[in-house]
């Protein structure tokens, strides 16, 4: 299975479509990164979100994110899948993969180190602090977890090939 998601990880990661290694990934291809780990199954528009529109290259990983309750909108239907992802948005996602996958979800460390706790959403809280806790999403610079920070091409190959392996 490691070596599944390793091969997966390396193609997706080094496909055409994706942008410099330095460069913010958006919502979708960080969405199209997750369906393809995967298996990239074959799935059906269900145009559940107007700004989707049937034509996108990553909409039918979207419809398969929503559908399966890992990624949701971001209010009034909309997805934005063309806006970079925040490193707070994948903290919730990589939870929700995690509960599904049936990994150990709760917080258990110190996490006073962070010194800009009041920069995270509510809706978020518990994830990121999971997140940078376990190491999926590693501290930004100066001990920051940089909620509204967004991620790189090269973190996400590094937060999933944490998450998977």
């Amino acid at each position: 299975m490691k070596r599944l998601f390793a091969l997966v990880l390396s193609l997706v990661m080094l496909c055409p479509a994706c942008r410099a290694a330095s460069a913010p990934i958006t919502r979708g291809e960080f969405t199209v990164t997750l369906w393809k780990a995967f298996g990239g199954v074959p799935y059906e528009d269900t145009g559940v979100f107007y700004d989707v529109s049937h034509n996108r290259s990553d909409t039918a990983a979207i419809c398969w994110a929503a559908d399966m309750g890992f990624l949701l909108g971001t209010g009034w239907g909309r997805f934005d899948p063309d806006r970079p992802i925040t490193r707070e948005e994948a903290a919730v996602v990589l939870r929700r993969v995690g509960n599904f996958l049936g990994f150990e979800t709760r917080t258990f460390g110190n996490l006073a180190e962070c010194n800009d706790f009041d920069g995270i959403s509510p809706w978020a809280d518990d994830a990121i602090y999971w997140a940078t806790d376990t190491g999926l999403i590693l501290w930004a610079e100066g001990g920051l977890m940089a909620p509204q920070g967004t991620l790189t091409t090269e973190e996400v190959s590094g937060i999933f090939t944490r998450f998977f392996l």
